[in-house]
């Protein structure tokens, strides 16, 4: 019997930037506690934190892991989804995760846009970036996905923590929680699609989805 370290997984109530982790430690069947904050609780929790930020993953009750990247990657070690025991398919597998967070982040960026009194800015800026800068990134996404998939996923044969990063953010986009971003910009990249929709599928996937809603 396999005896999984004690996992509690600290972010708001959100899916962002511990999605990820959360999807990667539920399809893997790991437990954890998934710990969802209020803002009043982070002012207290904020300096205690390795970075000041979260997600923070604790470890066994004393380690803190912080950087959602970092986090992704310990869960997929944890779960098989992330090719430990291949540098050059973990590197091809990172590569995926790391475009996402580009994108990821220029998505986020748009919330200072214009200051909370002009929606309109961060609704245009939204816009460019659904009809501009993503189409690119996500055709070079597609292209890389081509080379280096054998079929459903991201990379090789099986589902690793790329096509997890890859499912969180393009849910993330569907869900239209950001104004202005169009909903459909993923689907025009058949192979994007093809792994959003394998991890949509999984069994785990669809209970979390459906006790998670957004």
């Amino acid at each position: 019997m396999t005896v999984h370290p004690s996992l509690k997984l600290t972010y708001f109530e959100l899916r962002s930037r511990a999605e990820p982790t959360r999807l990667a430690l539920t399809i893997g069947g790991i437990p954890f506690v998934d710990e969802r904050i209020t803002m009043a609780q982070w002012a207290t929790l904020k300096s205690k934190q390795p970075f000041g930020h979260v997600p923070v993953l604790t470890v066994n009750g004393t380690t803190q892991v912080a950087q959602s990247n970092g986090l992704l990657r310990y869960a997929g070690a944890l779960t098989g989804l992330y090719p430990t025991a291949d540098p050059l398919k973990a590197a091809l597998v990172d590569q995926i995760v790391f475009q996402v967070e580009d994108m990821y982040n220029m998505m986020y960026a748009t919330n200072n846009e214009g200051g909370p009194s002009n929606p309109m800015a961060r609704f245009l800026a939204r816009e460019a970036l659904g009809e501009k800068t993503f189409p690119p990134m996500f055709a070079a996404l597609d292209a890389v996905i081509a080379k280096h998939s054998s079929g459903t996923w991201c990379v090789g044969d099986s589902m690793t923590v790329a096509d997890v990063a890859l499912y969180a953010f393009v849910a993330t986009l569907k869900s239209g929680m950001f104004v202005g971003m169009p909903e459909t910009v993923a689907d025009a990249y058949p192979r994007v699609i093809r792994a959003f929709d394998g991890v949509a599928r999984h069994p785990r996937v669809v209970a979390w989805e459906a006790a998670h809603p957004l």
